[in-house]
């Protein structure tokens, strides 16, 4: 056997422990940065139970919960004010709903059956109005609480993403500059206590979607019953 083949064998025999030992030189975090994507480890099962995202796609999604919130406020302000419009002009319907009765009322003693009949039917015509009007009402209410819910989504997502926005930062310093020690663990312990805060910010926010999503089919509801108090009030019923 060669000089040269001598050395390429004693070179392979080598090359595993040589693996063995630079694997036990490295972290767990930065055996987990280098596992390929999809591949499963014990330290990505038991650590990484926020999925890891980056911080740019974090931010994009904050800014966004930032804006939904205002926004969401901003259209409960208008439901509240249409709200306000539709019950004022409810107060003014019955005002002229009595003075219609009134009038009826002469024209009753006074004979004028023909002016009687005709002001009888502009008031049920204000009446069926008012029904209206109440559905706007109701509609304009359901509107305003879909508003607040959603505002109150909104925040909450927000707080999750500002949590988890800081989950990846310390797991991103984590990784670039690994500590061995006792000073590794503290700021494991703090990675896993935000991993934590992280969760549960996250389960306030799924059970917050529910009451979202109740809310809306509240709102789509109160849309069905003005429809057909439109359709009523078109077709003089």
């Amino acid at each position: 056997m060669t000089r040269s083949s001598i050395l390429l064998a004693l070179v392979l025999l080598a090359a595993p422990e040589v693996l063995a030992a630079q694997r036990q030189r490295t972290t767990p975090a930065q055996r987990a940065a280098s596992t390929p994507k999809g591949a499963s480890t014990g330290f990505d099962s038991f650590i990484l139970l926020v999925p890891p995202r980056d911080t740019v796609t974090l931010r994009k999604s904050l800014r966004a919960a930032v804006e939904a919130e205002t926004l969401a406020d901003k259209r409960r302000d208008q439901a509240e004010t249409m709200r306000l419009g539709a019950l004022s002009r409810i107060e003014s319907k019955k005002v002229e709903i009595g003075r219609l009765k009134e009038r009826i009322n002469v024209a009753r003693k006074e004979n004028r059956e023909a002016d009687r009949l005709g002001m009888e039917a502009e008031r049920k015509a204000a009446e069926r109005e008012i029904d209206l009007l109440k559905r706007r009402g109701e509609l304009r209410q359901a509107e305003t609480e879909l508003e607040i819910a959603r505002a109150d989504l909104a925040g909450l997502t927000a707080k999750a993403l500002r949590l988890e926005l800081q989950l990846a930062v310390r797991r991103s310093g984590r990784l670039r500059a690994p500590v061995g020690g006792a000073g590794g663990a503290s700021q494991d312990r703090v990675i896993a206590e935000l991993e934590k805060q992280t969760l549960e910010a996250q389960r306030i926010q799924a059970a917050s979607s529910i009451g979202v999503a109740d809310r809306e089919m509240t709102v789509i509801d109160r849309r069905l019953e003005l429809l057909d108090a439109q359709e009523r009030v078109l077709g003089g019923k």
